[in-house]
């Protein structure tokens, strides 16, 4: 009997063990994100075709440290758009644009430091290499939990609400996060919930979404990205986009 009873507590202990081992199935979190325009934003043209490919990006979280780097190159392109005024959107003006596409991308997120970092390189419509570097705190977002419901990635995912000032406009963002995954991440920027934000919808412009995702037991060290050039602030950069259109 005695005996009976040491097995038992031996068994609940296993299984008590292999309960937690449940829950910390894993240390390191890839995935793969695609950056996709929801809507045309020109007309039906080869090059309007090519403005809508996806972009994609590799994903890995471990040890509260996120980054996010794209892996599909493009060059910039000449497309084809349709301009809509502000005061005026009942007119509209098909002209002829640059879409300046990026050839280096990269998002980093130290959660124990509050550190964000942006590395992107870009050719401009001269052909000139430009390169961005940003150093701040990690963005706070004020998000509206909902009760939608939606599957993202095989993964059952609930909506919050938010929105940002993004070069001197506002912007409506729809995250769709899986308390699933506890990890208070998610593409880009964007952070803060009860879970990994696994899409991300900007406007009625871009859905920003995980393709797939892959769990690892294992630690992995992320490095911080070397800067190309020297430091600005998020709030920096900005004003020096909109003082150079």
């Amino acid at each position: 009997m005695l005996k009976w009873f040491f097995n038992l507590k031996k068994m609940n202990k296993f299984l008590v063990i292999l309960f937690i081992s449940t829950i910390t199935y894993s240390q390191t979190v890839k995935g793969i994100i695609t950056v996709n325009p929801k809507h045309a934003i020109g007309d039906n043209t080869e090059l309007s075709e090519m403005a809508k490919k996806p972009m994609y990006h590799s994903y890995i979280y471990s040890n509260k440290i996120s980054k996010q780097e794209l892996i599909s190159k493009e060059e910039t392109i000449i497309d084809t758009i349709l301009v809509q005024y502000e005061d005026h959107k009942e007119l509209t003006q098909e002209t002829t644009k640059a879409l300046i596409k990026s050839n280096k991308i990269i998002y980093f997120k130290n959660f124990e430091t509050n550190i964000y970092r942006l590395e992107n390189s870009r050719k401009n419509r001269y052909l000139v290499t430009e390169n961005t570097s940003i150093k701040d705190e990690i963005p706070n977002y004020e998000w509206v939990l909902a009760t939608d419901t939606l599957t993202v990635a095989g993964y059952a995912c609930k909506k919050a609400t938010t929105e940002r000032v993004l070069f001197g406009r506002k912007q409506h963002i729809t995250a769709w996060y899986s308390d699933d995954i506890p990890i208070n991440d998610g593409p880009m920027a964007f952070n803060g919930l009860p879970g990994l934000i696994l899409q991300i919808e900007i406007d009625e412009n871009n859905i920003i979404k995980f393709e797939k995702l892959k769990f690892l037991k294992e630690d992995t060290e992320i490095i911080e990205p070397k800067n190309e050039v020297p430091f600005l602030s998020i709030n920096q950069y900005q004003l020096k986009a909109m003082n150079r259109n």
